[in-house]
């Protein structure tokens, strides 16, 4: 049984995939012939495979059409997780807007097109906002701006000079202070969650001037589980209709914040190579490898249950 892990070039990753050695680690313990391959390797013969996960793919946003174009090829393998219109889905952010359609309680979310647009959106929030790309990761695009501070537009001018659409979305006092939670699921089931400190600093930038992510181990609240739970639900029910792919994914990160009411809300849902904060909880890792397994064929009768 072979699995690849799609993954960016060496020289972008650097040392930043702190998942890689849980991975390989659990795999092997799992009878898994794990291997790390890049996406963009034209000479990787994806199809030997028993099965391809996405998981750091971190350079897509500089390729985005080559990518896709990839995702499509590979996608017709059946192999590929999650399934490659899934993961094209989720990389716009703009999926939140389904989401809310879906009866999910996410974050405020205007979509803007123009600049008349953005002035529009920004003025009808009083407080703190962010503003970020439609299509980002890595908070690239991203900033967390004070009201009436003239450095968010000019920002979401960069983004729309770009090509792309720009998000609008109210700051969220508890995440500059407490951060967010963050709950990963594999086939549908929570495995562990984490709480994420503050990335973003005021006035643009990230705070401490670099992404470094501050993760400790949270136990889920019954408000957050429920959200999670109901969010998991409808993302199934979403990529079903719209997709035809039936019964869970094979990995899933919600993250959850805490509104100024105490309402629990979605930041994010991610279905595409989202950080599984292995460091946080190392005994996870064994539960994505049973997983894994599983898709590639293989019944791990080691399987461990789920985490917090």
């Amino acid at each position: 049984m072979r699995v690849a892990f799609a993954t960016a070039p060496a020289d972008v990753i650097g040392l930043n995939d702190t998942d890689r050695p849980f991975h390989e680690a659990a795999c092997a313990a799992a009878g898994v012939v794990l291997d790390h391959a890049v996406w963009s390797d034209p000479t990787v013969p994806w199809a030997d495979y028993d099965l391809v996960v996405v998981r750091s793919t971190w350079d897509y946003l500089d390729h985005l059409g080559t990518f896709g174009a990839w995702l499509d090829r590979v996608g017709r393998l059946g192999t590929l997780h999650n399934p490659a219109a899934v993961i094209g889905w989720n990389l716009d952010k703009r999926y939140l807007l389904d989401l809310a359609a879906a009866g999910v309680p996410v974050i405020p979310t205007r979509v803007c097109h123009d600049a008349a647009g953005v002035d529009e959106a920004l003025g009808g929030l009083a407080g703190e906002v962010v503003v970020k790309p439609a299509v980002s990761a890595g908070s690239r695009l991203t900033g967390r701006y004070a009201p009436g501070d003239g450095a968010a537009a000019d920002l979401a001018g960069r983004i729309l000079d770009d090509g792309r659409a720009v998000l609008v979305q109210p700051a969220v006092a508890s995440v500059a202070t407490a951060g967010e939670v963050s709950t990963i699921l594999f086939d549908g089931v929570v495995s562990h969650s984490v709480r994420k400190g503050p990335l973003l600093a005021l006035g643009g930038g990230l705070a401490g001037g670099a992404y470094t992510e501050r993760l400790a181990p949270e136990e889920l609240t019954p408000a957050r589980r429920a959200v999670v739970r109901s969010t998991a639900d409808a993302v199934g029910r979403l990529v079903g209709a719209r997709f035809g792919v039936g019964g869970p994914l094979l990995y899933a990160r919600i993250d959850v914040v805490t509104l100024d009411d105490g309402r629990e809300v979605v930041l994010e849902v991610e279905l595409a190579e989202p950080s599984l904060f292995l460091e946080a909880v190392p005994e996870a890792a064994g539960r994505f490898a049973a997983a894994v397994a599983r898709r590639a064929g293989f019944r791990d009768p080691s399987a461990a249950g789920p985490g917090r």
